[in-house]
């Protein structure tokens, strides 16, 4: 269920906890036909919006891909792209100096991330 796994909290319809396990990392490559790490500097819309749902159904198994697509904004895709660069950050075994422990984004932008882990 990936209780152990770090959490990045966004701020949809609620609060959500996005997290990345390896179920994650495994149905992002059989539904994208690459691994996440393939992401490159500029993912489509479709990578990163597969990304976030996978993310958030560890913790809301129910949620459907047509669910999640409905609680994204456009106007937010950054400050998503943000918010899982920092999750795969912290969720790898290279995260290096970001600390394991719960994170929380609530709508505020975030300052860039050095080293982004899906470049």
């Amino acid at each position: 269920m990936g209780e152990n796994a770090p959490k990045v909290e966004i701020m949809l319809d609620k609060p959500r906890n996005m997290q990345f396990t390896f179920g994650v990392a495994k149905k992002f490559k059989v539904l994208m036909g690459k691994e996440f790490d393939e992401l490159g500097d500029k993912p489509s819309f479709d990578e990163v919006s597969t990304l976030l749902w996978l993310t958030l159904q560890v913790e809301d198994k129910e949620l459907t891909q047509e669910q999640a697509d409905d609680l994204f904004h456009i106007a937010n895709v950054q400050e998503y792209i943000d918010a899982l660069d920092q999750l795969v950050r912290l969720s790898t075994p290279e995260a290096g100096e970001i600390p394991k422990e719960q994170v929380t984004l609530t709508g505020s932008k975030p300052g860039p991330l050095e080293g982004s882990a899906l470049d």
